[in-house]
């Protein structure tokens, strides 16, 4: 009899055990689901080279030198590197929504011709309109066009005056 008692204990601890096993691989799932999807993989860290263009504003061309950030265009001097660091943030924008490029027209989403364009090291994001219900930005990178809430939108217009180191 105790051999069938601790037998039936056994099975019961490994069942136990299988059971907190498949509650841990759901919860991972679970919250794999929940981590917000970004327009780019990119590492804001490892950016060297930031060029920022827009319709009607001068076109702006960064470089990071020894770990600081120095504008090469309008004019050569000292980058602000907390001013650089947020327009290099804009590549991880969380995405609200994401269509397959030929989903939308981009006429008239304003990505024909786009509004303004981050060129971060070998990525380029191109910028276009506002929806009209979310004020989502449309943003096109890697031939997909995502909605992300429109939180950068001054930084892509601001003058290079902004930008330079005081």
């Amino acid at each position: 009899m105790r051999m069938r008692r601790g037998t039936r204990s056994l099975l019961g601890m490994a069942l136990l055990a299988a059971a907190l096993g498949a509650a841990v691989v759901v919860q991972l799932r679970h919250e794999e689901t929940l981590v917000p999807e970004t327009l780019t993989a990119l590492d804001p860290s490892g950016v060297r080279a930031v060029t920022v263009s827009c319709q009607g504003c001068t076109t702006r061309r960064f470089e990071k030198r020894d770990g600081h950030w120095r504008m090469l265009e309008p004019r050569e001097v000292a980058a602000s590197d907390e001013a650089v660091e947020r327009l290099v943030a804009i590549a991880g924008a969380t995405i609200r929504f994401r269509h397959a490029a030929g989903d939308l027209d981009p006429k008239k989403v304003g990505l024909d011709p786009p509004l303004a364009a981050l060129a971060l090291d070998g990525t380029t994001l191109t910028f276009g309109t506002t929806d009209a219900i979310h004020g989502d930005r449309y943003v096109e990178v890697g031939g997909t066009v995502a909605l992300v809430p429109d939180r950068f939108s001054a930084r892509l217009f601001a003058a290079p005056e902004s930008e330079v180191a005081h």
